[in-house]
C-alpha cells in the first residue's frame, strides 16, 4: 500500500509539473501527506474517485482525505437532502468550504457531513408492472376464474410514491363465488437514506368476507435497512384510522397501531421472491387485528414479460358472524414491466 501511494505521489507531481493545465487541476490531499491531482469525479458511500491524465479512475476512503479543492463547481450533497453546488476548498484539515456563488455565500461543513459529491441521478420514472391471470373450465365443472393486477413505484433522491391494484372474480356452476378488490397509495419522504416518514391509505372490499369497504389510513415511520440490486429489505411502525363498512355485520371504526415489513430477493437471473406483510392491531383491544400477506415468485420471460405466482393470506381476528377468520388465494399470471 505504501508503495502504491507513493507512485500515486510521484506520478501526481510530475503530472503538475509537465503535463498542460494540471495546475488548475483538483486536489486532495490525503493523511500521510501525500497529494493526487486530477479530477473529483464523484463521492459516494465512503470512496472518493479521481481520474486523473497518467493512470485510470482513483478510489480512496474518505476516511483518509484531509484535503479538498476543485477547480470547478460540483454537486454536495448534505444530510436532511440539502443540496449545494459550487467550488471546494479546505482552509482546515476536516473542513470543507463550498462557494455557493452568486447569491448565496460559502457554506463551511465538516469532511463527515458531506454524504455525496456528484451523485448518479436517481430516475423519477414511474416502474411497475401489469399481471392478468384467468382460468377458464367447462364439462362436469363450468368455472370461470379472472384477476388483474397492477403496481407502480415513482422515486427520487428524497421521496418515493407507489400504489397497487388488484382485483379478483370466480364463478362455479353460474354463481359468483369470490370478488374482491384491494388498492394502496403510500408516499415515504426520506429524511435520511435510510430513514422516512410515510403517510398510506388501504382499501378493501370483498363481498365474501362480508367487507363493503375497508379503509386504513395513517402515517408512520420506515427504516430502509438496505436496497440493492439483489435483495432489499424495509421496515415501519405507524398509527392508523381503521373503518369498516360492512354488507351485513355492525359498522365500526377505531385506531390501530400499523407494523409493515418488505423483502425481495432475486434468487438467479430470471427468478425473484417478494414478500409483503401488514399487521393492523387495535390501540384499545391488542386480541383485536387483522393480516395480510403477499408473497410472489417471478420468473422472466425476456422481454419484459414474466410469469408470476402469487400466495396471498388474509387473517381477522374478529370476523363478521359466520364467516371464517382466514383466507388465501394464489394467482398464476402473465407480468408485464414498464
Amino acid at each position: 500500500m505504501k508503495r502504491y501511494a507513493g507512485h500515486i505521489f510521484v506520478l501526481s507531481l510530475f503530472a503538475s509539473v509537465f503535463l498542460p493545465g494540471a495546475a488548475n487541476a483538483d486536489e486532495v490531499v490525503l493523511e500521510n501527506g501525500n497529494v493526487i491531482t486530477g479530477k473529483v469525479v464523484k463521492l459516494e458511500k465512503g470512496s472518493l474517485t479521481l481520474t486523473t491524465g497518467f493512470s485510470g479512475p482513483i478510489s480512496v476512503q474518505t476516511s483518509k482525505v484531509r484535503r479538498i479543492t476543485t477547480d470547478e463547481p460540483v454537486e454536495v450533497h448534505l444530510p436532511g437532502g440539502e443540496v449545494v453546488k459550487g467550488k471546494l476548498s479546505s482552509p482546515e484539515p476536516g473542513q470543507v468550504v463550498i462557494d455557493g456563488g452568486e447569491g448565496r455565500g460559502p457554506v463551511a461543513v465538516s469532511w463527515e457531513r458531506v454524504e455525496s459529491v456528484n451523485p448518479p441521478a436517481v430516475s423519477v420514472e414511474w416502474t411497475g408492472s401489469v399481471t392478468a391471470g384467468a382460468n377458464l373450465q367447462t364439462g362436469n365443472t363450468e368455472r370461470t376464474s379472472a384477476s388483474i393486477g397492477a403496481e407502480a413505484v415513482k422515486q427520487s433522491e428524497i421521496d418515493r410514491a407507489s400504489f397497487k391494484l388488484l382485483y379478483n372474480y370466480a364463478e362455479e356452476g353460474g354463481e359468483m363465488t369470490a370478488r374482491n378488490i384491494f388498492g394502496a397509495i403510500k408516499y415515504d419522504y426520506f429524511f435520511t437514506e435510510k430513514f422516512y416518514g410515510y403517510v398510506s391509505v388501504e382499501l378493501l372490499s370483498d363481498k365474501f368476507r362480508d367487507i363493503k369497504l375497508r379503509s386504513v389510513v395513517g402515517p408512520g415511520v420506515g427504516y430502509q435497512l438496505w436496497d440493492e440490486k439483489t435483495s432489499s429489505l424495509l421496515l415501519e411502525l405507524g398509527a392508523a384510522y381503521f373503518s369498516e363498512d360492512l354488507y351485513a355485520g355492525v359498522d365500526d371504526s377505531w385506531v390501530t397501531t400499523r407494523a409493515a415489513a418488505s423483502f425481495a430477493w432475486q434468487l438467479m437471473e430470471n427468478l425473484k421472491f417478494t414478500d409483503s406483510l401488514v399487521i393492523n392491531n387495535r390501540l384499545e383491544d391488542p386480541g383485536d387485528f387483522q393480516l395480510r400477506n403477499e408473497a410472489a415468485i417471478t420468473t422472466g420471460l425476456g422481454a419484459n414479460w414474466a410469469m408470476k405466482l402469487t400466495n396471498i393470506a388474509e387473517y381477522d381476528s374478529e370476523p363478521s358472524l359466520g364467516f371464517k377468520s382466514t383466507d388465501m388465494f394464489w394467482i398464476l399470471g402473465l407480468q408485464y414491466t414498464f
